[in-house]
C-alpha cells in the first residue's frame, strides 16, 4: 500500500471531453504539492483529466460507430431531414456511451473513496470546475463522507472563485478556498495536526481563520499580501507522471488582477486588487525551469497583461535568448506608436496568439451595459496594430475575439441593432477566431446584483438559478432543443431562445470562413506545428469537433503528439 499523505489533491472530471485543452498540464495542483512538500507536508495528486482517459469505460466499437455517424451528420447538417434522421439514429448510441462513461466515473469515485479510507488520509482538496465536472466532485465528496466521515473536504479552484460561498450551500464540502491555496492549506494542515477531531478542527478554523469560505490573495483585498505572494510564487515541480498523457503547455502566473476591473458582467471583479505584476526575473526563472522539462508553450494567466508589463517580459525573454511560444489576454486600447512597438517586441519574444474580450461592436451597449471602458474603434485599431506588428517582424500572431450575445439592452436599442453592430465589427476586424458566449449573470457582478435593471429574470429566485447554473453543462455542440431550461430569461427571452440567438452570431462568423471558439493557446500551438492558414484552423476545428461529439480521442491524440514533439524540439534549443 502507498504511504499516507497529509492531503490528497483531486482534479475534477467530466464524463465527456468539452474542449481540446481539457488535458493540459495541471499546474495549480502541482504548485500546491510543490509548496506543501517544501514545508514538510506530504501531498498526493489524482488527476484523471488526461488525453486517452476520456475514452475509458466506453467500448471501442461504440466509439468508432459514433465517429462514423457523427462524421456523416457533420457533412449533411444542412439537409434538415437527413440530419434529423441521423440525430435520431445516433441518439441511443450517444445515450449508451454516456451511460458507460458515467458508470465508469461512479466506479472511479468509489475506488478513490475506498483507497482514501484504507490509507486514513485526513484531508482532501478538490479542484472544482463547472457543469458535470462539478457534479462529479459533489458525488465524490458524498462518497468520501460515506466511507470516511472524519475526512475534511476542502473545495477550491475556478468554481469557488466565480461562485464563492454558493459552493458551501452543499453539505458535501467542509471548507472552501477562494484564491491561492498554498499558504492557507499549510495553516489548515498545521491546525489539523493540533486537534483531536474533525468537529474541534472546524471550530478552530472558524475562530482562527474566519469561517468556512477562506478568501486569500486578491480575493481578500490586501494588495501587500498579493505583492508578497507574487514575489514568492512557487514554481511547480512536475513529476514524470504529471506529464504523462498530457498536452505540454504550461499556464504561468504573470500577475494578478485587471487594470480596469469594472466590467458589469465579469466575475474577475471579485478579485479586489488592481493589476499587480509578478517580478519579471521570477517569470524568466520559471520559464527556464519548464524548458528543462521539455515544455516551451505557455499561457499567461492574468485576466489581462498590461502593455508595460508585457514589454518588460518580452525584453527579458529576448535578453536571455529563450525560444518559446506564448499566448496572453489583452485589452483593447487607444493605440499609439508605443503600443505598436510593444507588440513587435512581444511577437519577437514568442507571442503567437492573443485573446481579446470585445464583448460587442455597439458602443452604447459597451458603455452602458458592459461598462467595458473601450469603444468599437479601440477593438478594431488594436487588432490592426497587432497585425501591423506581426507584419513588421515577419512573424505570425493570431487574434481571438470574444463577444457576448445576446445581451442586456439600453433604452431605445433593439437586439437586431446590436447584432448588426457585431457583424460589422467582425467584418472590420476579421479575427482568426470568434468566441461567442451567451450572457451569464454571475454572483457579485453588477448583472447579478442589479438583475432587474439589466433585464434578467429568475423564475425561482436568484439563489436557485445560481445553484442550477453551477452544474449546467454548457456545450455549444448540443442542439438547443436538448438543453435544459435554466429558469432564467433576458429581455423576455427564455434561456433556450437566448442560446439560439447566440448560435445566430456564431453562424455568421462561420459563414465568413472564420472558425469559432478556438482558444488562444490552441491558436498559438497549432501555428507552431504548421497549421498556419485559415483553412488549417477550420479543419482543426472540424476534426476536434468530431472527437468532442463522438467521444473519440483519435484526433486529439494525434494533435497532442505533434504539439508535444514541437514543444520538446523548441525546448532543446535552450542551454543554461
Amino acid at each position: 500500500m502507498k504511504p499516507t499523505p497529509d492531503i490528497l489533491l483531486i482534479n475534477s472530471y467530466a464524463p465527456r471531453q468539452r474542449v481540446v485543452s481539457d488535458a493540459a498540464l495541471e499546474n495549480s495542483l502541482v504548485i500546491l504539492r510543490t509548496y506543501l512538500e517544501s514545508k514538510g507536508i506530504q501531498a498526493e495528486i489524482i488527476d484523471d483529466q488526461r488525453v486517452t482517459t476520456l475514452e475509458n469505460g466506453v467500448p471501442q466499437w461504440c466509439l468508432q460507430l459514433l465517429k462514423v455517424m457523427t462524421r456523416l451528420l457533420m457533412k449533411t447538417y444542412r439537409l434538415k431531414p437527413v440530419a434529423a434522421g441521423l440525430l435520431l439514429a445516433a441518439w441511443p448510441l450517444q445515450a449508451y456511451a454516456l451511460q458507460c462513461r458515467r458508470e465508469y466515473l461512479r466506479n472511479r469515485l468509489r475506488d478513490i473513496a475506498v483507497d482514501l479510507k484504507n490509507r486514513h488520509i485526513p484531508i482532501v482538496g478538490l479542484k472544482l470546475w463547472y457543469g458535470e465536472a462539478y457534479t462529479w466532485c459533489r458525488e465524490l465528496a458524498t462518497e468520501i463522507r460515506r466511507h470516511s466521515p472524519e475526512t475534511v473536504i476542502i473545495a477550491g479552484g475556478p468554481q469557488v472563485k466565480v461562485y464563492g460561498d454558493f459552493v458551501l450551500s452543499h453539505s458535501e464540502f467542509d471548507l472552501a478556498i477562494m484564491g491561492p491555496g498554498e499558504e492557507i492549506l499549510e495553516k489548515i494542515i498545521t491546525l489539523y495536526r493540533q486537534t483531536q477531531s474533525k468537529s474541534v478542527f472546524l471550530e478552530q478554523v472558524h475562530e482562527q481563520l474566519g469561517g468556512r469560505l477562506l478568501k486569500t490573495g486578491g480575493f481578500a483585498g490586501n494588495q501587500n499580501d498579493v505583492i508578497r505572494g507574487l514575489a514568492a510564487q512557487t514554481i511547480p515541480n512536475y513529476h514524470n507522471a504529471d506529464l504523462d498523457d498530457k498536452i505540454l503547455f504550461h499556464t504561468i502566473v504573470d500577475g494578478v488582477g485587471c487594470s480596469w476591473n469594472n466590467c458589469n458582467f465579469c466575475s474577475h471583479t471579485r478579485c479586489a486588487v488592481p493589476f499587480t505584476p509578478r517580478p519579471v526575473e521570477d517569470i524568466i526563472t520559471e520559464i527556464k525551469a519548464m524548458l528543462q522539462r521539455g515544455i516551451s508553450f505557455f499561457r499567461f494567466s492574468s485576466s489581462e497583461t498590461p502593455m508595460a508589463h508585457g514589454r518588460k517580459i518580452a525584453e527579458a525573454i529576448l535578453t536571455h535568448g529563450l525560444n518559446i511560444r506564448f499566448s496572453m489576454f489583452v485589452r483593447a486600447a487607444n493605440v499609439s506608436e508605443e503600443t505598436l512597438a510593444t507588440y513587435r517586441l512581444l511577437i519577437q519574444a514568442g507571442l503567437r496568439a492573443v485573446f481579446m474580450g470585445g464583448e460587442t461592436g455597439h458602443d452604447g451597449v459597451n458603455r452602458e451595459i458592459m461598462n467595458k471602458g473601450v469603444e468599437r474603434k479601440d477593438i478594431i485599431n488594436t487588432i490592426a496594430t497587432i497585425r501591423l506588428a506581426s507584419d513588421a517582424v515577419s512573424l505570425p500572431c493570431r487574434v481571438g475575439l470574444s463577444l457576448i450575445y445576446p445581451c442586456p439592452l439600453p433604452p431605445g436599442i433593439a437586439m437586431e441593432e446590436v447584432f448588426q453592430a457585431n457583424i460589422t465589427l467582425i467584418d472590420a476586424a476579421l479575427p482568426d477566431t470568434v468566441i461567442v458566449n451567451p450572457p451569464g449573470p454571475f454572483p457579485e457582478t453588477n448583472w447579478y446584483k442589479e438583475a432587474d435593471k439589466f433585464g434578467f429574470r429568475f423564475s425561482d429566485g436568484a439563489a436557485t438559478f445560481t445553484q442550477r447554473f453551477m452544474e449546467y453543462e454548457y456545450s455549444i455542440y448540443k442542439p438547443v432543443e436538448f438543453w435544459d431550461d435554466l429558469g432564467s430569461s433576458l429581455n423576455d427571452m427564455e434561456s433556450k431562445t437566448v442560446l439560439k440567438e447566440t448560435g445566430k452570431l456564431r453562424a455568421y462568423a462561420a459563414s465568413l470562413g472564420i472558425p469559432t471558439d478556438i482558444s488562444d493557446e490552441y491558436l498559438m500551438m497549432t501555428e507552431a506545428i504548421g497549421l498556419q492558414s485559415k483553412l488549417d484552423l477550420v479543419r482543426f476545428k472540424q476534426k476536434t469537433l468530431l472527437d468532442i461529439i463522438s467521444g473519440s480521442t483519435d484526433y486529439t491524440r494525434e494533435i497532442t503528439a505533434s504539439i508535444n514533439a514541437a514543444s520538446r524540439q523548441l525546448a532543446r534549443t535552450y542551454t543554461e
